[in-house]
């Protein structure tokens, strides 16, 4: 006996299968030669739009070079493909000073279902064929821009906050929603002509991630992409990234 999971359509005609029909189905004589040797599989995810969770169990023998094999297939929704993220924001009144909201994504980080289909999601929001490097934003951009990078293939690169990093840097100062900072930069992080995603958790006001903007820019780097967890679209932060292409998890 083995447990494998699948992620189908909701409507997989190949298999005749129709998720609106019955909680089970069974199919015999099933073309899957994928699995002519069983004892080798573990799991197997197979990724679709809809992303329905189907958990499918094989029975009976296998002889090795068969065609065809008798499975099981019971279906149901997994509520984390379908994720509504918003109850794992927290929202903080008068934080880090008053007349802010401050929205906390600890609650995210703390749920493992949560933070791995947030990185998914994001992941899946990148529509670039080809990322050179992913800026991560000092610092809760530090948290998924590295996740990123990783599952593109690509550089991460830190932009900090002055004075944070040792070797040389080039600087840009930008005006946030409760003060004024600046951020900074290796001079060697990024070369001429590389695609940038810019990644952080909230853009706000539009301050930092266009000062980010301009590093990569002053660098030769192209921003493909702002990649962020939230908007504050009340803010109109978007308004001084016109023209980047902006993605996001939630918008408020």
């Amino acid at each position: 006996m083995l447990r494998i999971s699948f992620v189908f359509p909701a409507v997989c005609k190949s298999m005749a299968f129709n998720t609106s029909e019955k909680s089970e189905t069974t199919f015999r004589r099933t073309w899957f030669p994928a699995l002519s040797d069983l004892r080798r599989i573990q799991t197997c995810n197979l990724l679709s739009r809809n992303q329905v969770l189907y958990s499918v169990e094989l029975g009976g023998l296998c002889i090795k070079g068969c065609k065809y094999i008798s499975f099981y297939i019971y279906y149901k929704t997994d509520r984390y493909n379908s994720m509504d993220f918003e109850p794992f924001i927290r929202h903080i009144d008068d934080f880090p000073k008053a007349g802010i909201s401050f929205k906390d994504i600890t609650p995210l980080l703390n749920d493992p279902m949560a933070f791995s289909k947030a990185a998914e999601t994001l992941y899946e929001m990148v529509n670039v064929t080809h990322i050179d490097k992913v800026v991560g934003i000092d610092s809760r951009g530090f948290i998924f821009a590295p996740l990123l990078a990783k599952k593109l293939d690509a550089g991460f690169v830190p932009v900090r906050k002055k004075g944070k990093l040792p070797f040389t840097t080039i600087a840009e100062s930008f005006d946030l929603e409760y003060g004024v900072d600046q951020l900074e930069v290796h001079t060697d992080a990024i070369k001429s002509g590389e695609k940038v995603l810019v990644h952080d958790d909230v853009l706000a006001t539009g301050g930092t991630a266009k000062a980010v903007c301009n590093l990569v820019e002053k660098l030769g780097g192209e921003v493909v992409q702002c990649n962020f967890l939230i908007v504050l679209e009340y803010l109109n932060g978007t308004q001084k990234l016109n023209g980047y292409p902006i993605t996001s998890l939630l918008n408020y």
